[in-house]
């Protein structure tokens, strides 16, 4: 068993070969390119997606492999998952032999999968080893475009992974916020196998009630003593809203005065409390004794929730003068998009992921976060 920690970033096709001239002027110390075929098992109730794990057989240059995904955390787009992988010599799932291999329940041997989607994409991928850190620092970088597969319907993959390799969680970030990223780009906690999933059930995603959520989440900070879990709280509300919201799409929001509104008064309500409370929770913040490196994601953490405000209140005046609801949510599609809002997310997950060393920062993340 190994644990993966990675961050992804989807990216439009026409970005994709930017980014990859990018990556290659940083003299990468591989690079290798190559298709893989992807077929996700389970059983007839959806066993292993009802424990939020995902079981696929890898197909790469003839060579098969079995990998078990399991639940692990996802904070924006970094995904911490513990995985288990078996060679195989065939495309069918031997399930009884990983258990064996990995001491895994052994009920699971008698369980009877069936194929339920395919991802199959061409991956490039390269080796960075960043110079910027006293200690050796190794990133893979994989740029992956395809498709996802499920019976007749099908859903693009242009999206980058960065997988840490060797260094710490802000060796990770700290090279991803080094790159020259252009708008159109964001973070995604969602993995292929979650967007496999929604695809071959024909999922039909509904908008909850953020105000009911905004007004528990002031419960829970009123009663935590905590500070880092009122302030990763905070940031798995705000991760939830960006992934509702662009799965929900532009054009639900845009054939609907309410809709638009409601959802522009949701991020408002974010953006609002940081800079009402920007004073009160830095200094808790730095009774932690935070470095300071730690203190600048901060106060940039304050200051883009400032001028995300500051958007979000020029959206509330144009949509009121205009009642134009599809420019207003393409406006707020775009600042969601933005490198701007990129390295805000980036920001957060620092400021949420406070490590001392690997084991412990583990530890306290997963017990943090439930």
């Amino acid at each position: 068993m190994s644990t993966e920690i990675e961050l992804k970033l989807l990216i439009p096709q026409f970005g994709l070969n930017s980014f990859k001239q990018n990556l290659l002027k940083n003299a990468p110390h591989f690079h290798q390119q190559a298709f893989l075929g992807n077929t996700y098992y389970d059983t007839a109730d959806k066993f292993f997606a009802q424990h939020q794990m995902g079981l696929r057989v890898r197909k790469e240059n003839q060579q098969f492999t079995l990998t078990l995904k399991t639940k692990g955390e996802a904070l924006g787009g970094l995904h911490i998952r513990p995985e288990y992988n078996l060679p195989q010599q065939s495309e069918t799932p031997d399930l009884a032999q990983l258990v064996e291999n990995y001491d895994l329940d052994p009920s699971w041997k008698t369980l009877s999968l069936q194929p339920i989607f395919a991802t199959d994409f061409a991956r490039e991928t390269f080796l960075i080893r960043p110079e910027f850190s006293p200690e050796p620092v190794e990133i893979e970088v994989a740029l992956d475009q395809g498709k996802i597969l499920a019976g007749d319907k099908q859903a693009e993959i242009s999206e980058v992974e960065f997988e840490l390799k060797q260094g710490k969680v802000a060796d990770l970030l700290d090279y991803v916020r080094s790159l020259p990223l252009e708008n159109g780009v964001r973070l995604s906690a969602i993995s292929k196998a979650q967007r496999g999933y929604a695809l071959a059930e024909n999922y039909q995603p509904k908008a909850q009630n953020w105000l009911d959520k905004w007004r528990d989440f002031l419960d829970f900070a009123q009663s935590a003593g905590n500070f880092s879990q009122k302030l990763t709280a905070l940031f798995q509300l705000e991760q939830g809203l960006i992934e509702e919201t662009f799965v929900l799409g532009q054009v639900y929001f845009a054939e609907d005065f309410l809709r638009t509104v409601e959802r522009i008064g949701a991020f408002f309500n974010l953006y609002h409390f940081y800079t009402e409370n920007g004073n009160l929770l830095e200094n808790a913040f730095n009774q932690q004794g935070l470095s300071d490196a730690l203190k600048t994601d901060w106060r940039a953490l304050v200051e883009s929730s400032q001028q995300c405000l500051a958007e979000c209140k020029q959206l509330i005046a144009r949509h009121s003068e205009t009642k134009n609801n599809a420019e207003v949510i393409a406006q707020l599609f775009d600042l969601l998009q933005s490198a701007f809002y990129l390295q805000r997310m980036l920001n957060l997950i620092s400021l949420t992921y406070v490590e001392e060393n690997d084991a412990a920062n583990l530890e306290n993340w997963e017990m943090n976060n439930g």
